[in-house]
């Protein structure tokens, strides 16, 4: 190999990159400091983003030559490349998406013989002028996956790594007047690979923004920000402490900003010595209320600007605190992703991303598994999120070495001290960068990589950096499988944090005995696919447990490769597996609250609905009152959230809406507010829907449903003069004058329903207790396909008619069976057809059989025409909603398409459940169909497509609309949960105890 084997050592974290510093972009003057908006439009900022050269080959250790050199610079075949993009996406190496496994052999610290590299190359132009202006240039990578060398006009500048962080040099003395070559040299696999083992697409390439700054040569270098608030809000202090400066620089000037551009403070001060700037009567900055201030550090030739606000973080043994007021995390985990651009992401691609949290009423960032660009902190600053900012680890592979007891195994490379400085160094590089945003409130040591010795080595000296902060690391809880003589130490950490724990074994764990640290979730509720569906309970744990401080989603967005991208057509995402890679994990990395094009999941509209900022507590109706308690920390609901009323008929239809006044109501309190007298004692209202809004904005925050009569239900009758039974070999014809309905002997089910010569049954009907495996199936399908209820069948045992004068009852008694396995449930039908009302109700009594599994769902298939499509119901709406996941719902009226009710999980699943159901039609202009719940509501789904499809094909694209509406009417439809990766469903959601089970039905 012609280029020094830096990348298998685990000595060498870096050659020859400048010492690490907090992260600001110098500006030529005070004035560009105070207007420049974009760090591009700098003086002192040369843009590298854009084209550049690049080749891949196949093996870094056969490269010929030193293409990278004049010499040989030629005799390379180089195409375009984006920079920053990841290679994959342009067409080089493999796409590849694993989580636990490691794409690599695990043989640390080298990386596999074959090792594929990238080599990029572009010129640069610099005028004598420059280079004479005593000024020095400084080369950024903000990111590179994975180890990278560097060449300025031939000469080896040095090599970064950790792919999430910043790598500095000096390229100063390597430029000349006029045109200047710069190659980097990207190599993909390394030591670093075992410590980067994250749960995503492995990416590669220059994936982040790469620029030039200018230096003046007498300049501040790092400097550490840090502010205290009184315990009475009424003065605040900023410290600035100078760690490094040229050794020229005796002095700088200084000037603090309020937010309108006036002049706080202002003065001269000593490099030596820590600047303190006392504040009186600050404006505060919280993630409700992000006020900012704005810092100048002005020498000679440089202005640097720093944003910062006027914060204190603190814990005790249950609670975090912000300014002395104790705080509630709602957090979410990020990682940067994109269906067309992979890991590399665009500042207006963050903003989006960090708006829609807000509007999803998360007040909290965790960014995992490492560190963000700086802007993205920035971002954080001005919106308002609290940030758990994590560093960049992860060696979760070890537990699916082989032999080695899986989970028992975690600790492996934690409590190897060869491995303390790798990890204490990646700490550094999140730390040292990111030190001075205000929106940081914790750091994080990293993610999944087990307990000992090399951890606390990282806390250490994390602690040692920023003793102001809150350190975390989830991790902690794996000390317990570690067997080493080692003294842990708990005063690292300033929280207890878990991943996906149960109720029940935090209870036992933790808060039986109660808990002396604040307690968190860094990940719960896996959001995958068709979920989660235990939102309503986590918030209610969180409620009910003192020490409970919050928790982070996993995760926000859908990962995926869009293979449209670049083209007109729809998207069409593609997740691990689909590219020929090996390993995979399949469609794991599809878990968040969003799609890849950031479209809501109805998990997050629930999830928003759960954390709303405004709740009902009481209402007094007689007085036309409602309390209000306002759930935000710093922000009166007068000044923050706006109101909107919508105004429901008996009948469940929308009938007006209005704007209301929202009463001053200060944080943590609660308020009166007064709704209108005339409509709360209006006989034909059935209900009031009060909708929280953000401020200004239509941006739904919540909502609460206030019932003020009960609904009424319309349902047409016809009677009939006589009613007709036939009794044949297989069938048995009821029929009500123009209507034939028959049933099938086979399955106690209506066969067909013939109106006027046509029948609305296209496939007839039968019950049914499968669903197309939602992703929170992924374990109990495994139990439920061993008791083949996805090839169930119907059995009927016994049939009868009893004939009355204004009746008929066919009772049918049976069984759902399935090949080689016992009864799952035995049942007993009655189907009354009733010559006065035009109307067939059923009654089916079921026992559920023990032994087996919970039951995905008991209901009624039935197989319509395609040209059924428009439907009205009265129900939970108007998005999808399931036992456990409905409170983004409320029950009303409403009028919709089949086809509108598909909700597009990109991984094909059952979906589009409306629960709580009172009445359903599905029509066209001359047929339908209704249906009416009886003692119990009932839920339904309608489809294109049918339970197989859902089952059997991969891709939501690939999904063909099918010549037919299948619409299911359940007793029961099981929960959700969030099994991919967190607890067993709940058993108060299974459905796996005996029942009855009625409707009726009308055409």
């Amino acid at each position: 190999m012609i280029i020094p084997n830096y990348f298998e050592d685990l000595s060498i974290h870096n050659v020859n990159t400048l010492p690490r510093r907090s992260y600001y972009i110098p500006f030529e003057s005070e004035i560009e400091a105070l207007t420049n908006t974009a760090r591009q439009t700098a003086t002192n900022y040369l843009d590298l983003n854009g084209e550049w050269n690049f080749h891949y080959f196949d093996n870094v250790r056969k490269i010929p030559h030193p293409y990278w050199t004049a010499a040989f610079r030629d005799q390379l075949e180089m195409t375009p490349m984006t920079v920053p993009s990841c290679w994959q996406l342009a067409g080089y190496g493999q796409i590849q998406y694993t989580n636990v496994e490691l794409a690599i052999p695990f043989d640390p610290p080298y990386a596999p013989y074959e090792n594929p590299a990238g080599l990029y190359h572009r010129t640069l132009d610099i005028s004598e002028h420059e280079l004479a202006q005593n000024q020095d240039f400084h080369l950024n990578f903000e990111g590179v996956d994975a180890g990278f060398y560097v060449w300025v006009n031939d000469q080896f500048v040095g090599y970064g790594q950790i792919s999430h962080s910043n790598n500095e040099f000096d390229i100063t003395p390597y430029l000349i007047a006029g045109e200047n070559h710069l190659n980097v040299l990207v190599v993909q696999w390394g030591d670093m690979t075992y410590f980067e083992d994250q749960d995503k697409f492995r990416y590669s390439g220059i994936f982040r923004d790469t620029y030039i700054i200018k230096r003046a040569r007498i300049r501040l270098e790092d400097f550490a920000l840090n502010t205290t608030v009184a315990s009475d809000h009424k003065n605040a202090a900023l410290t600035v402490d100078v760690l490094r400066s040229t050794q020229t620089l005796e002095k700088y000037r200084y000037q603090l900003l309020a937010a309108d551009g006036g002049v706080i403070a202002e003065g001269e001060q000593a490099v030596s010595e820590i600047l303190t700037i006392s504040v009186e009567q600050p404006q505060l900055w919280n993630a409700e209320a992000p006020y900012l201030y704005t810092l100048l550090l002005i020498t000679d030739n440089e202005v640097i600007r720093q944003r910062v606000g006027f914060r204190e973080i603190t814990r005790d043994e249950t609670h975090f605190y912000l300014n002395g007021q104790p705080i509630f995390i709602i957090g979410v985990n990020h990682h940067d992703t994109h269906p067309e651009t992979g890991a590399t992401v665009t500042l207006a691609d963050q903003r989006r991303d960090l708006e829609l949290m807000k509007q999803l009423n998360f007040n909290s960032v965790r960014t995992a598994h490492y560190p963000k660009s700086p802007e993205f902190y920035e971002l954080c600053d001005e919106i308002g999120l609290y940030v758990m900012s994590e560093s960049d680890l992860e060696c979760h592979q070890v537990v699916d070495l082989y032999g080695l007891g899986h989970n028992l195994n975690y600790n492996m490379m934690a409590i190897d001290a060869q491995y303390g400085e790798v990890m204490a160094d990646r700490m550094d590089a999140n730390i040292v960068a990111n030190k001075n945003f205000t929106s940081i409130l914790m750091w994080s040591a990293g993610n999944e990589s087990g307990y000992g010795v090399a951890i606390e080595q990282a806390l250490i000296h994390g602690r040692q950096l920023d003793p102001n902060r809150l350190f975390h690391y989830e991790g902690y809880h794996w000390r317990i499988r570690n067997n080493r003589d080692f003294t842990y130490r708990p005063e690292l950490l300033d929280m207890i944090s878990r991943m996906y724990a149960s109720f029940d074994e935090m209870d036992e764990l933790y808060f039986n005995d109660g808990v002396d640290k604040p307690f968190i979730l860094c990940e719960y509720i896996h959001a995958m696919g068709n979920g989660p569906g235990d939102i309503q309970d986590y918030h209610n744990y969180m409620e009910k447990h003192p020490g409970f401080a919050g928790g982070y989603v996993w995760e926000w967005a859908d990962h995926a490769v869009d293979i449209n991208r670049g083209t007109e057509q729809t998207p069409a995402y593609r997740y691990g597996g689909d590219h020929g890679e090996y390993p995979h994990f399949s469609n794991f990395c599809m878990d968040g609250l969003v799609y890849p094009d950031r479209t809501f999941h109805t998990g997050a509209l629930e999830h928003r609905q759960v954390f709303k900022p405004v709740v009902i507590l009481e209402q007094d109706l007689e007085k036309s009152y409602v309390k209000l308690k306002n759930r935000y920390a710093f922000i009166d609901l007068k000044d923050s959230v706006d109101l909107k009323l919508e105004v429901f008929d008996r009948l469940g239809n929308l009938k007006e809406t209005h704007s209301l006044e929202m009463p001053k109501v200060e944080p943590y309190s609660t308020g009166t507010l007064n709704l209108p007298e005339a409509l709360i004692h209006d006989e034909s209202v059935y209900m009031l829907r009060l909708i929280y809004l953000m401020q200004g904005t239509q941006n739904e925050l919540g909502f609460d449903s206030i019932v003020l009569h009960p609904l009424e239900i319309e349902q047409a009758t016809v009677s009939y003069d006589e009613i007709i039974v036939m009794d044949e070999l297989d069938t048995i014809k009821v029929n009500l004058g123009n209507k034939h309905v028959i049933f099938d002997k086979g399955t106690g089910a209506l066969a067909q329903v013939i109106v006027d010569g046509e029948n609305l049954l296209k496939g007839g009907s039968d019950w049914t207790i499968w669903r197309a495996p939602i992703d929170n199936d992924r374990s109990v399908r495994r139990e439920w396909y061993q008791a083949n209820y996805h090839v169930s069948q119907t059995r009927i045992h016994t049939h009868s008619i009893h004939e009355q004068e204004d009746c008929v009852i066919l009772t049918f008694t049976g069984a759902i069976t399935a090949v080689a396995r016992q009864n799952s449930v035995n049942f007993t039908a009655e189907w009354h057809i009733d010559k006065q009302a035009g109307k067939i109700d059923l009654k089916l009594d079921a026992l559920k059989t023990k032994e087996m599994p919970f039951l995905p769902r008991f209901g009624l298939q039935f197989v319509l025409p395609a040209n059924l499509t428009e439907v009205t119901y009265v129900g939970k709406g108007p998005h999808e909603s399931y036992i456990d996941k409905h409170n983004l719902n409320y029950i009303a009226r409403f009028e919709t398409t089949v086809a509108d009710l598909y909700e597009p999980y990109v991984t094909p699943q059952e979906n589009g459940s409306r629960n709580e159901m009172l009445a359903l039609k599905v029509s066209n202009s001359q047929q339908h169909v209704e249906f009416f719940a009886q003692d119990k509501t009932l839920s339904f789904n309608l489809s294109q497509y049918s339970v197989t499809q859902l089952e059997e094909v991969t891709h939501r694209d690939l999904l063909e609309v099918e010549d037919a509406i299948y619409l299911h009417v359940d007793f029961m439809h099981s929960g959700l949960g969030s099994n991919a990766c967190g607890p067993a469903l709940a058993d108060k959601y299974r459905l796996n105890q005996d029942f009855t089970f009625k409707f009726t039905m009308a055409f």
